[in-house]
């Protein structure tokens, strides 16, 4: 469920490093008001915090939450993987030759 939810944004946003957009989805996420299942659930299990340069950190308050940031980390990873693999697919040897 919080994958598929992951999954969406990702395809929404193709052109930026899955990575960055993990962060970005779990902050607006834990920003807004719980709206279903997932919110409720990134809330139960996770927190952020924010230094005066507006870097974030996200932590997880439980070993459920470390596990569940672990899972979509490793998700936002093979996702960047697919689509460099996808890039890569879709080139000929001599694009690559000088």
């Amino acid at each position: 469920m919080i994958l598929k939810e992951f999954s969406k944004y990702l395809q929404e946003n193709k052109e930026k490093n899955s990575v960055n957009l993990l962060n970005e989805w779990i902050i607006e996420r834990l920003m807004r008001p719980s709206l279903d299942k997932v919110d409720n659930i990134l809330k139960t299990e996770l927190y952020f915090a924010k230094n005066n340069n507006e870097k974030t950190l996200i932590i997880a308050k439980s070993e459920t939450g470390r596990t569940l940031m672990n899972a979509l980390y490793n998700f936002a990873l093979s996702f960047e993987q697919y689509k460099m693999a996808k890039f890569l697919h879709d080139k000929n040897s001599n694009d690559f030759n000088k």
